[in-house]
């Protein structure tokens, strides 16, 4: 079990990590997470996350459900530390720039409009019975 982040009088947070000690962490202003680890990190593993966002649909048949997770993903001290957008996909969570994201974006824009076009056969369908 990791011990618990300590937080500063100066508004940081300090983790305690298996290869480097204390660490002190300043967070973005989008970071919502405690940085409370299961297990001591390596100072490489410290992360700081966004409050993730799901598209959501609620609908008569099933209620509410979500479809895609997003959220702002940084790990500061790794070999990549810039800022990254997590998708949820049906390979786990990818992280993304900026490029990727307007891909992702793209594509399911382009989904939802193949869904809508499948709206009006559906109905068109059901409208000659069964």
């Amino acid at each position: 079990m990791a011990p618990k982040p300590r937080r500063n009088a100066d508004g940081t947070t300090t983790v305690t990590t298996l290869d480097a000690g204390d660490i002190r962490l300043v967070c973005p202003p989008w970071c919502t997470f405690q940085h409370g680890y299961r297990h001591p990190p390596a100072k490489a593993e410290i992360t700081h996350h966004s409050e993730p966002v799901w598209a959501l649909a609620d609908t008569p048949e099933h209620g509410p459900t979500s479809l895609v997770e997003v959220a702002l993903v940084q790990w500061p001290f790794s070999d990549r530390p810039q800022v990254c957008l997590s998708v949820e996909t049906d390979d786990g969570h990818l992280e993304v720039g900026p490029t990727g994201a307007h891909r992702i974006a793209t594509a399911l824009r382009k989904q939802a409009d193949h869904i809508l076009s499948m709206v009006g056969q559906l109905e068109a369908i059901r409208a000659e019975g069964p």
